[in-house]
């Protein structure tokens, strides 16, 4: 029986969380600047053997998007093939698998290719802490419904397209479809959404065993930046902030020094944490070891005043890197 449409296939599920091997070691040589900026991050290990102390990082977004593929292809081929057991008992057509085929596989691959959409509300909802939490839900809720209406219309072409290629009449029932379709995609969106949201709090740990101590190496005293296509030697102690600026980090020394360098801030927290230069806001990291005063506000959020004078807002989500100095 030609032209019975189906379903989308179902949302695809969570079922674990993913460990992987461990990364390379804390302390960067001046040199690794040239590495990918989506590289992990690098871990904090015994100092001794990277493979033996192990690690973690975070998941890649490139896996996210392979786990979030590999979860809708496995989804419609399993409802492709019940579709086509339920289509041969129904309307006594045996052996009609293409037709469920295409409907799921028409169906899979407009999901995928708006992988971005779910991407991008996770994105959303993650930036949207404390009072902007209302405004990423509607922008996420708006991705719903862009998500719904995208893949309804993607799927109805592809069927019309595979149809008449076939020599066959066809019209996909639009009318009845986006409602239909409407609760089936929520779920899916949510559940492609929680992928996306998972791959930036997934922490991957190596599968080696880790010592019972763990010793941090000692803090170098040479410490070297990559400003364009120069290498400069500076003074860890000298390091007053580090401030996101786009693709770039710019790092402010003491005398009014500065150093504009191709990086991301994350990259630059983990290499810093063991100097004592910690994230303090989602743009800016601060040396603790020139806080010469701490202020708390009523949100929640706090300052800190440096030893140069220059006062700097800080967020309550990374209240804990300065928790040790109000005690």
């Amino acid at each position: 029986m030609i032209g019975i449409p189906n379903p989308p296939c179902p949302a695809p599920v969570i079922r674990s969380l993913i460990r992987m091997a461990s990364a390379p070691p804390v302390q960067l040589r001046w040199d690794g600047w040239l590495r990918r900026r989506d590289e992990s991050a690098a871990a904090e290990t015994s100092g001794s053997n990277s493979k033996a102390g192990g690690g973690d990082r975070r998941l890649p977004l490139r896996m996210a998007y392979a786990i979030a593929t590999g979860m809708v292809v496995v989804s419609c081929t399993l409802s492709a093939m019940s579709e086509a057991r339920d289509v041969s008992w129904r309307l006594g057509t045996p052996h009609n698998l293409w037709e469920p085929a295409m409907w799921d596989a028409t169906s899979g691959v407009v999901i995928i290719a708006l992988l971005p959409l779910a991407h991008l509300a996770a994105a959303l909802i993650r930036a949207s802490a404390g009072r902007r939490v209302v405004l990423g839900l509607a922008g996420a809720v708006c991705l719903v419904f862009a998500y719904s209406a995208l893949h309804v219309v993607g799927m109805g072409l592809l069927r019309e397209f595979v149809y008449r290629l076939g020599g066959w009449s066809y019209s996909f029932p639009w009318a009845g479809q986006f409602l239909y379709e409407m609760r089936k995609d929520l779920l899916g969106f949510s559940g492609l959404v929680i992928i996306f949201w998972l791959a930036e709090h997934i922490v991957i740990v190596s599968g080696e065993s880790v010592p019972d101590i763990i010793e941090r190496p000692a803090p170098l005293r040479e410490f070297w930046l990559r400003d364009g296509r120069i290498s400069v030697l500076i003074d860890p102690a000298e390091i007053i902030s580090v401030t996101s600026a786009g693709n770039y980090v710019e790092y402010r020394l003491t005398a009014n020094r500065t150093h504009l360098v191709r990086a991301t801030l994350q990259t630059q927290e983990d290499r810093l944490a063991p100097l004592g230069i910690v994230r303090v806001h989602r743009t800016r990291l601060v040396n603790l070891k020139r806080v010469v005063a701490l202020e708390w506000r009523q949100s929640g959020d706090f300052e800190v005043r440096l030893d140069t004078g220059e006062t700097v807002a800080c967020s309550r989500r990374f209240k804990t890197a300065v928790a040790h100095l109000a005690a």
